[in-house]
């Protein structure tokens, strides 16, 4: 078996973590940055809210392209401190996830190729950029075309960014009418209630560096599984969702994960965000996957902090548990489960980088 490829660096940005350090910080302690929208109104006259940043632009696609930079320009640091200049040597990959414009209504119309075009310049020197589209399940569908590319260039850099900034009136609209807007009322009820479930939208941009060698004792995590499935009944289906999918695509990750040595999950970081339908899926898979859980498994919810990251979710996730991994025995593991609005399910394992053992000193 090949090494398991190695999360050199890793970033994080959203309103209440504008880094990854302060972004751990805030999904500990619940810590949200949650304003009234500026630009949309539900039905009953009511401003909704949503995590975003405080700064005074439009939610167009040079937003997205914002955030874009912003992540890469900390990875950029991270991976620097991980890797030195050796980095600038290695052929580059670019994977970026981007909302699917098919399946969510709303979105700026030159939101690919502005993203694109922002990302151009990085110090990264991209040999290739791999444009990837669709919802919260898509980073880690991505995260598992970078391993298989590593498993053939082991040498290079692999990059996976994910953006999120759908936040616009007519992408507001669609959620409101989909039902999926927490806190939405309903105007052609006698008294309008707050819908009291649903997602509170949110912004960001997370980027992973993957590479499959890295100096012994350097790099944040391992990547020790990844694998991705389809899901039968989706929100839009009349059905409850068992998670069968989500199921399928877990096992498979944990099994790969078997093969570089014995654990048990200690931590599963989902994209649980209010909806019951998520709920459902994430309860059912939890109960099949008992087996391969600790006695106190803890449950991660990083949407209490910084809103419904979307596309950008599953991607902001690994990054946050590869900076946790460190302080993790070495047989612990953290399990990464997304969901999606559409099929797609993925899962992915984390594991403890490998750790050099201080040498007992001799002394002559």
């Amino acid at each position: 078996m090949n090494p398991a490829p190695v999360i050199a660096a890793a970033a994080c940005t959203f309103p209440s973590g504008p880094t990854l350090e302060l972004a751990d910080a805030a999904v500990r302690a619940q810590l949200s940055l949650l304003q009234r929208h500026p630009e949309y109104i539900d039905q009953a006259g009511q401003h909704c809210r949503g995590s975003f940043f405080p700064i005074d632009a439009p939610f167009n696609a040079a937003r997205w392209a914002l955030l874009a930079k912003a992540a890469l320009e900390q990875l950029t640091v991270s991976v620097e401190q991980a890797l030195s200049s050796v980095v600038w040597r290695r052929p580059c990959v670019l994977w970026l996830v981007l909302p699917d414009a098919d399946r969510r209504p709303g979105l700026p119309h030159d939101l690919v190729d502005t993203v694109m075009q922002s990302v151009q310049d990085e110090p990264f020197r991209w040999d290739r950029i791999v444009p990837y589209s669709g919802g919260h399940a898509a980073g880690l569908a991505a995260l598992r075309e970078a391993s298989d590319y590593l498993s053939i260039q082991p040498e290079a850099l692999a990059v996976v960014l994910g953006v999120e900034s759908g936040l616009g009136r007519e992408a507001m609209l669609w959620l409101d009418m989909q039902s999926l807007l927490h806190g939405a009322r309903h105007g052609h009820q006698s008294r309008p209630q707050p819908e009291s479930y649903g997602r509170i939208p949110g912004e960001g941009a997370a980027a992973v560096a993957l590479t499959g060698r890295v100096p012994r004792g350097f790099g944040m995590a391992r990547l020790l599984g990844a694998s991705v499935a389809e899901e039968p009944i989706t929100h839009a289906s009349d059905g409850v969702c068992t998670g069968a999918g989500l199921t399928r695509a877990a096992r498979t990750a944990l099994e790969q994960a078997q093969g570089y040595g014995e654990g048990q999950v200690c931590s599963i970081i989902t994209d649980l965000n209010g909806e019951p339908y998520r709920a459902d899926q994430f309860g059912f898979t939890a109960l099949r996957l008992s087996s391969f859980l600790a006695p106190q498994w803890q449950r991660s919810l990083p949407a209490l902090a910084s809103g419904d990251l979307n596309s950008a979710s599953s991607v902001a996730h690994v990054a946050l548990a590869a900076y946790t991994a460190r302080k993790q025995p070495a047989t612990a593991r953290q399990l990464v489960l997304a969901s999606s609005d559409d099929p797609l399910r993925g899962a992915v394992v984390i594991g403890a980088p490998d750790l050099v053992h201080n040498l007992q000193e001799t002394r002559l």
